[in-house]
Parts: C-alpha cells; structure tokens; sequence
C-alpha cells in the first residue's frame, strides 16, 4: 500500500473513533475519505475505476448520513463497512483480501442487528457471510500452495479461482444463492445509508475479487460458460423477482441481483474471448456497469430514507419536482436507458454478447445468445420494476422537502459520468453525415471490425430539443379519466403498486409461488425446496442414529474402524 491508502486508512479509523462521541464529525471525516479514496482510484487506473465507484458511493452517502441521521452506534457500523470494503479494494495479498472480508461483514451485521432490534435477518447475514468467508479461505490456502505465496501471483490452476468465485457468489446474492432471498432480507433490515453501501460497494466488492481472481488465473472455457449462463439467469429472475416485490427495499434488493447477474456474465465473457479488441471493449462494458449500478443503487437506497413505510401500495413520500427529476435518472439509468451512464452499460453488455457469438466455435457460441436474450428480458421487466419504484414513491402525498438537492445531484450525476464511459472507452469515433462530431460515438469493435455505435452526447443534446417541440406543438394537455382496474387484487378504485404487477404475478404464479413474507411478495419455491430437503435429511438422520447411533458398542466399534480406514485412504491418496 503507498502512503494514499493509508491516509484512507487512517480516516476511516478515525471516522470508528470518533462516531461513538460526534456522528457527524464522524460522517465528515468518511466523506473526506472517499474523496481521497477516488484520487487514489485515478492514480490506480484501472483496476482503480472500483475505487472511484466505491469513493463516489461512499461521499454521497456520507453527505446524506450527515444530514439525515444521528444515532452513534449506527455510524460506527457504516464506517466499519467502509473499512473492510477498502481493505478489499486496497489488499495487495489473500490475508488482506479476506481481513477486509470479514471486517466487511462484521460490522454490517452488526448494523443490520441493532436498526431494526430483531435477530433474524443479521443472522441469516452473518450465516451467508460465513459461507462466503469459508469459500474464500479454502481457494486462498490452495492458491497459496500453488505459487508459494500469500501475494497476489500468477496461478497455474483454476481450482482457486472457481472455489473463490463461489465465495464471492454469496455476498453478491447470485444463483445458486438467489433462492434463499437472503440479500433482499438484509437490505431492508438495514438503515438507508447502510443499505447503500451494502448494494452499491459490498457486492462490488465481490466482482472485483472475482476480476481479481479471473486475472491471475489461466483461462477456462468451461468456466466461462458457467458463469455467463448463471449471470444470465441471475439477471432475469433478478428483475422477474424486482418486478413483482412490493416492498421498497426488497425491490431494490432484487434489482442489485439483476445488475450482479450482468456482471458476472461479463466476467464469464472474460474467460471465453481470445480478440483483443473485444477483450478491451468487454472490460470497457464492465466498468461502465459497475459505476451506473454503484452510482444509481446509491441514490435510489438513499431514496428511501425520505419513504414512510415499506409497502409500495401503502407508504407515504415527501416528494419535490427537482427530487423526482434526479430519481427519474437514477431509475432510467439502472433500466439501461441512453443517454445515462446505464444506457451505455446494458447497450456495451449486449454488443459484447452479440459479438461473442461471431466469434466464439460452433456450439460455443450459441451461450451468449441465450444468455443475450435473457438478459434482454430481465432489462424488460427491470424498466418495468424500477417505473413501477418512480411512480409510486413519488406521485404520493406531495410535500416541499430539503433533501431534494442531494436525490437531483445523484441523478444528474449520471449523466455527468458519462463522460467517464468516453475517457474509458477503447473506441471512439464520429460520423459527421449525423452530425456525430468530437468522436461523440463510442464504436463496438471485434477482430477490428466495426460492429456498432451509439453517441450518448448526442443524446444529450437532441433529446430535450426534441420533446420541447413534441411539447409545443401537443397544445394544450388533455386529460381522461377512466375507471380505474387493479388487476385483479379487488382493491377497488385504488390502483395500487401490487395491482400494476400483479398481472405478471398471476401469470406466473405456477413458477413464482409467490407468497406474503418478510419481504412482503417473494418468490420462494427454492426455499420452500431446501426446507423439504432438510426436513427429509434430518429425519434419515434421526433414523440412523436410533438405529446404529443407539449406544451399542459394536455400532461404535464398527464405526470407528470405517472412520479409521476412510481418514488413512484421504491421507496416502
């Protein structure tokens, strides 16, 4: 570590001191921090871009934490968050990696435990990070006895890399972890500002130890495979489970599954391409993605702070135009629409899928179609979900607040990123016969050829001139009411946020099994199977050992002799 990161260091350890006597000296302190710490991340390019991510994340939510809240105990918590996922990005051996890790986890569960005063969600957390934390010691003891070093060195085996991406599997709550919902049960058991740094860094977390981990290690073909196809299906029941959660956390809970899912297919794509060029531009995709879900999941976590209760269908919101405008971005963004830094993540993710499926071999190359396409469907229902989150959390019990400055700031911000996606891009060109000047467009590209553009500045610039005269000439506004029809949920006049999914609800339910739960509307037929499958081993286990276990000493006998042999036969093999 050079002497940047342990001045970030030391103010997060500062930030620990001090909480417990002044929380807002302490909120300065972290805010401090994460300007440093996005410094830091320039100078690191471009590993460093999870740093910036991280940095940006952690300043706004330190900012919102100075103005919102005040409890010390819970400030502690937050910066102890801090300092584990800083540790992660700053580790340079597994020890410190898997310090961080633990630190991480930790002191969220902690801040989990004490908001809300009830032990099962902090537990189900810490049980999962546990889980994670054993993955990740077991790939980082067989990493270490391969090179002979606990610094980070290149690996002549994929073991590692394939036990430790299942470690960090579980913090990102991709599938197979998906089912137990233990992510979204997680979030909405914590305060806003913890649950930002829990969706927007925590799981980052986890995909840079994965990149971390995929580029010290040889390439796998099947592995690649693998993990596109789990990120794919991740992306899609992710959002199918966003679009149908009524609960405002939960919701945003499921959503960070969806943008994991796309992660991780990106990471998977890694491992399959062999261009160059499509390489670069499929890591371009990957950093873009990571700060439009870092940077929106914040704000929108930060949203719900100002919301009062957890049900989309009965809360009630202070809302403000300027608030709202920076929330419309920030749910635009994460739904993949241009000219938002999300835009340009979802259209670079499925060039590169498209891509990949030109030049990957035969057979081999219809896995980023299938995974293109259920990606493309998750995008679906993730607009759907995330209109669903603007429009009922902001078209609810008008109210002039102070906050809205920090939600529009947020929002604009992901524009002003954007200019980020050029710096970084690989290709940039322009096509004046569109008017598409200052290499405006950024190029998809393969084997050098060109393949697609778009141009988010021109965007920027054409779309607002272009509403303003579809407003103009629209006249004046007419409206028409109708009676209104909550399919099906018999709630009467009222169109509710449950009513506008539960169309989608009903049409699945064969698949979804959708019940009333902690997270209000879950989809739970995977825990309902685990629970089954439990249930079941745990009554084979009761019937051997009443019948074998059962104090007779030639059961005993027999067994240690079996125990005995199979421990020598572990050993000499």
């Amino acid at each position: 570590m050079n002497e940047a990161a342990y001045i970030v260091l030391a103010l997060i350890f500062a930030s620990l001191l001090v909480a417990p006597f002044k929380v807002k000296a302490s909120m300065i302190l972290l805010a401090l921090m994460s300007l440093i710490f996005i410094a830091l991340g320039v100078i690191n390019y471009p590993l460093g871009l999870f740093m910036i991510a991280a940095g940006i994340s952690w300043f706004l939510t330190s900012v919102y934490s100075f103005t919102h809240y005040n409890e010390k105990n819970l400030g502690v918590a937050l910066a102890g968050t801090m300092l584990g996922i800083a540790i992660v990005l700053l580790s340079s051996s597994y020890l410190e990696l898997l310090a961080g890790w633990e630190t991480m986890t930790i002191f969220s569960y902690v801040g989990i435990g004490i908001y809300k005063k009830e032990w099962r969600p902090g537990f189900v957390f810490m049980a999962f990070g546990e889980v994670s934390t054993a993955l990740l010691l077991a790939g980082f003891i067989i990493a270490t006895s391969v090179s002979g070093s606990f610094y980070f060195t290149k690996l002549n085996s994929v073991i590692p890399f394939v036990l430790t991406t299942f470690g960090f599997f579980v913090k990102m709550g991709i599938f197979p972890f998906l089912v137990v919902e233990w992510l979204p049960i997680a979030h909405g058991s914590a305060r806003s500002d913890l649950s930002a740094v829990l969706s927007a860094t925590m799981t980052m977390a986890g995909v840079y130890g994965i990149f971390k981990m995929e580029s010290l290690s040889p390439l796998s073909l099947t592995f690649g495979v693998v993990l596109v196809l789990i990120g794919a299906f991740s992306t899609l029941f992710g959002a199918l489970y966003s679009y149908v959660s009524d609960h405002v956390k939960g919701m945003l809970a499921f959503s960070t599954v969806e943008n994991n899912g796309a992660m991780l297919a990106l990471l998977g794509s890694l491992e399959l391409i062999q261009d160059p060029a499509l390489k670069a531009f499929a890591t371009f995709s990957l950093f873009v993605l990571v700060l439009a879900h870092s940077l929106s999941k914040t704000g929108l976590f930060i949203s719900t702070g100002y919301l009062h209760g957890e049900s989309m269908s009965t809360l009630k919101a202070h809302r403000d135009k300027i608030a709202t405008f920076g929330l419309v971005l920030m749910t635009a963004s994460l739904s993949g629409l241009l000219p938002t830094v999300g835009g340009i993540a979802v259209w670079s993710l499925l060039e590169t899928l498209f891509m990949e499926s030109i030049t990957l071999p035969h057979l081999i190359n219809l896995t980023p179609i299938v995974a293109g396409i259920m990606i493309g469907m998750g995008e679906g229902f993730a607009t759907g979900a995330l209109t669903r989150f603007a429009s009922f959390t902001q078209l609810v019990w008008p109210e002039k607040v102070d906050h809205k400055w920090i939600l529009a700031s947020i929002g604009a911000l992901t524009l002003v990123v954007v200019a980020i996606a050029y710096f970084i891009s690989p290709f940039n060109t322009q096509v004046p016969q569109l008017a598409m000047f200052f290499n405006s467009v950024i190029a998809s590209k393969y084997e050098n050829n060109g393949f697609g553009g778009i141009s988010p500045l021109y965007i920027i610039v054409a779309l607002p001139l272009i509403s303003l005269v579809v407003y103009s000439l629209s006249g004046k506004k007419r409206i028409r009411r109708v009676e209104a029809w909550d399919n099906g949920t018999e709630e009467g006049l009222r169109y509710t946020s449950f009513g506008m999914a539960n169309n989608l609800r009903l049409m699945l339910k064969t698949i979804l099994r959708t019940s009333m739960g902690s997270i209000e509307t879950s989809a739970d037929i995977f825990w309902r199977a685990m629970v089954f499958s439990i249930r079941k081993y745990s009554a084979f286990s009761r019937l051997v050992s009443r019948t074998y276990m059962n104090s007779s000493l030639k059961w005993y006998v027999i067994y240690m002799i079996v125990a005995f042999i199979m421990i020598m036969l572990v050993v000499l093999l």
